[in-house]
């Protein structure tokens, strides 16, 4: 069977099994695919008692020499265990010098498998800068898959303004071995 041309190129048998109007419809509005690193293909699954995380986050851009754009920042802990709750046992929010502004947690929390827990850092709460970031801790009883930590960082309702992530890395591990 020969496979019909676009750009001289062969379709994919992904476009052919979701059809050319589905294409189309996510070509119009933007959508892609999911972005895949070559880590997400090649590393084994790390299964760890506790990590420490560093997310960078934003509560303000700037958008001119003299001007910048307010930004809420929301962290997110999505715990991707099927079977294995962890707890969030520290959530602390740290300006631009690195001085902790604040402690996010007061208690551990508790997330179920494939279970999520947000915080927030509201628009008008300009005390982390420009290089603002989140230190998260958790840990589990059994070895368990490390979470996905991220920041969503957005501007203010009903204007068009910048929103973008920031996925968080590991600076601690407590090994299972």
């Amino acid at each position: 069977m020969k496979l019909p041309r676009i750009m001289s190129k062969p379709i994919s048998p992904l476009i052919r099994w979701f059809g050319m109007g589905l294409l189309a419809a996510g070509m119009a509005v933007g959508v892609s695919g999911p972005s895949v690193r070559a880590e997400d293909l090649d590393s084994p699954l790390r299964h760890s008692l506790g990590e420490t995380y560093y997310v960078p986050a934003y509560s303000r851009i700037q958008t001119f020499s003299d001007r910048s754009v307010l930004l809420a920042a929301t962290l997110t802990i999505h715990n991707v265990n099927p079977q294995t709750d962890i707890a969030i046992e520290k959530v602390s929010y740290h300006d631009e010098t690195g001085k902790e502004v604040r402690v996010l947690t007061t208690e551990a929390i508790k997330l179920a498998p494939f279970a999520s827990h947000d915080f927030l850092v509201q628009i008008n709460d300009q005390t982390g800068g420009r290089g603002a970031n989140f230190i998260a801790t958790w840990q589990s009883e059994r070895p368990a898959l490390s979470p996905i930590v991220e920041a969503v960082m957005t501007g203010g309702a009903g204007t068009p303004s910048p929103s973008f992530t920031s996925r968080g890395r590991v600076i601690e591990r407590r090994s299972a071995d």
